[in-house]
């Protein structure tokens, strides 16, 4: 893989290559509904984020794509959410490279690579920061990737007439969202592309689960 000037040093290493992917999450353009500032349109957004504020466990399966300078990085994400504890798997083409990051219901934060590193932090964003160096708010991927607001920082917020968000701006970070699909009746993402100065990555998310299903 080459390695871009816009890099740290540690991110070509399998630790930063999972905590990158895991962190950029970005997707396929395509023409998404006009802006609605209605208070029926705002409502609607309020009404779906509380019912996937209230979900307990959920999943999904991208696939993402990470370009910076003359770098760029591709790789499968599974995304496992229940009661609290969250896992993620990432895994580069022909299962090479990544590992899993798992957070605890108490915050704290644990990354074992295909290699057998181990990285632990109080946090996600402490996680990071110990890896690369670099300060990001993983902490609010859990709530872009299903089109929410991270609750702690302050954003700017364009949905359309049916309340699903357009594009969201929050902690630095541009997220914007072009496909929707129904799942049980929710219109989840399923192309995004988030950006901050010259960063992107794109992903396109597979397969959605809200809930506990044995069968995904």
């Amino acid at each position: 893989m080459a390695t871009g000037q816009g890099w740290p040093s540690t991110l070509a290493g399998p630790a930063g290559l999972l905590i990158a992917g895991v962190l950029l999450l970005a997707g396929c353009a395509a023409p998404m509904p006009d802006v609605d500032t209605s208070p029926a349109a705002e409502a609607a957004f309020e009404e779906r984020a509380e019912y996937l504020e209230a979900l307990e466990s959920w999943r999904l399966v991208a696939r993402l794509g990470l370009a910076s300078g003359e770098e760029y990085w591709s790789a499968q994400l599974n995304w496992r959410v229940q009661e609290g504890q969250q896992v993620l798997d990432l895994s580069g083409p022909m299962g090479r490279g990544g590992g899993r990051l798992t957070l605890s219901d108490s915050g704290r934060a644990l990354l074992v690579t295909r290699s057998g590193e181990r990285f632990q932090a109080r946090d996600p964003d402490a996680l990071v920061a110990q890896v690369l160096g670099e300060s990001i708010p993983v902490s609010g991927m859990q709530y872009w990737v299903r089109g929410l607001l991270h609750p702690e920082a302050s954003y700017q917020l364009d949905v359309d007439a049916d309340g699903r968000p357009l594009q969201i701006q929050q902690s630095g970070w541009s997220i914007e969202y072009n496909e929707f699909e129904e799942i049980d009746g929710v219109p989840m993402p399923v192309a995004m592309v988030l950006t901050r100065d010259d960063v992107e990555l794109r992903a396109r998310i597979g397969r959605w689960q809200l809930g506990t299903d044995e069968a995904f």
